[in-house]
Formats: C-alpha cells, structure tokens, sequence
C-alpha cells in the first residue's frame, strides 16, 4: 500500500514511470518490422495532421523510405549518368573520357548531386562537392530562386555558373535568365 504523504506529483510521477515501463517491455516484445510499421503509422498521422493545420509542402517519404529500409537510388543514377557511352569513341577508336571534347566539340560532364537542403540550411544557397575536390562549394542563388526549386546546377567554368529550376517551380526561365544577368 503506498504512504498517504505521498503528494499529488510524486503519484502522477509514479504512475506515469510504471506506465512508461510496461510501454518500454511490451516495445521490446515485438520484432523490428513490427516496430517499423507502427512508426510509418505514427509518421504518416502526424503528416496528416501537420498537413491539416497548414503546413502543405511536407515532404515525409525520405523519412518513410528510411523507415522502411529502402536504399536511396542516387548513387545507381549517377553512376548510369556519369559511365561513358560506348559508342562515343575518337577517329583513333578510343573512347573519349567524361570532361573530353569529342569531334563535334560536344564535352559530357561530370554530374554530382546537390546536397539536401537541412531544417536549418539557408534558402539562398545550394551546396555542391565539384568533381575531384573533398570540400564542399556553397553557391549563393539568384535573388527570387530558392534551393527547392533548384534542379540542378552546371559549373561551365569559373565564375560561370548556370542554375535550372523545377519544371513545377512557379519561377520561368525567363526570370532566371533576367536574375541571372544582374551577376554578369
């Protein structure tokens, strides 16, 4: 029988740490899958709920896929953009290696993915690791172009840089060319 000294808190604590407990030993009961779909479950109702109370660009299938186990597939992808195309070959019959001019002047880059924008990650700027370098490059974007609407971004050379947006972005091209001339 508990003590009659007990306050009101120290019961609500002792009753809230037996409970948390026999959450605790029935969470170590189930098996990992179990454990799994009951937080997709949990994830996809606070999605639904942050969704209804106004928050309508959330993006939750990175966390699902994670959940999940899926593997993320930007790596197959560029390793399929960036391997060479067999039938791109030199009048010497060598293959021409990826950053080489071919006959016609045509040059396939390196394509490197741009990294995810975080919670905390200023709009303003996508992050790049340029081919052969460890360090990563922040570039600042055009006033109006935030790093969601980024698709991807072409370095040509130095100083010179082209930024394309989302065929879904509410921002033209025409825009981007006209904010882009203000850095030239």
């Amino acid at each position: 029988m508990k003590a009659m000294n007990n306050s009101f808190g120290n019961q609500l604590w002792i009753s809230f740490r037996d409970s948390l407990c026999k959450v605790w030993s029935f969470i170590c009961t189930l098996s990992a899958k179990v454990i799994g779909i009951l937080l997709v479950i949990l994830v996809v109702v606070i999605a639904i709920l942050l969704v209804s109370l106004g928050f309508k660009e959330l993006q939750i299938g990175g966390i699902l896929s994670k959940l999940l186990g899926k593997k993320d597939s930007v790596l197959k992808v560029l390793d399929i953009v960036n391997s060479v195309d067999p039938d791109r070959i030199d009048p010497k019959g060598n293959i021409i290696p990826i950053g080489k001019p071919d006959s016609s002047g045509n040059t396939q880059a390196v394509v490197v993915p741009i990294q995810e924008p975080g919670l905390f990650s200023d709009p303003k700027k996508v992050v790049i690791t340029p081919p052969g370098e460890d360090k990563p490059v922040e570039i600042i974007l055009p006033d109006g172009v935030t790093s969601k609407d980024v698709d991807q971004v072409i370095i040509v050379k130095p100083n010179v840089i082209v930024v394309s947006v989302h065929d879904n972005s509410g921002i033209s091209s025409s825009d981007i060319d006209r904010l882009l001339s203000k850095y030239k």
